[in-house]
């Protein structure tokens, strides 16, 4: 869906103003970093500073504690597979931890 990383990046910050707003969620509308090589953003090209950086960063803004809040918004039909995708992206940022040593 997205063709690298800064254009996933641009549509986040997009729905992050959009859900500050208070608006109604759908599942279509959260933009899924799934499709990319990496859904933290981090490369085994990275400096092990910047890679640590996407990493984090990633765990903050995927990890389902910081997405309770947002749910009450997410339209009641789309909310279990929000869930279930918000949960899927964090193991996969969890892997590429692993992975990258981050």
């Amino acid at each position: 869906r997205f063709a690298n990383t800064a254009a996933y990046e641009e549509a986040w910050s997009k729905f992050e103003s959009r859900a500050k707003a208070g608006d109604s969620v759908a599942y279509s509308d959260i933009p899924w970093p799934l499709s990319l090589p990496s859904v933290s953003g981090a490369s085994p090209l990275d400096a092990m500073g910047e890679r640590k950086k996407k990493l984090r960063s990633a765990l903050l803004r995927w990890h389902p504690d910081k997405w309770a809040p947002l749910m009450d918004r997410v339209l009641e039909a789309d909310r279990a597979l929000v869930t279930q995708q918000v949960k899927e992206v964090t193991r996969r940022i969890i892997g590429e931890k692993e992975r990258f040593g981050g």
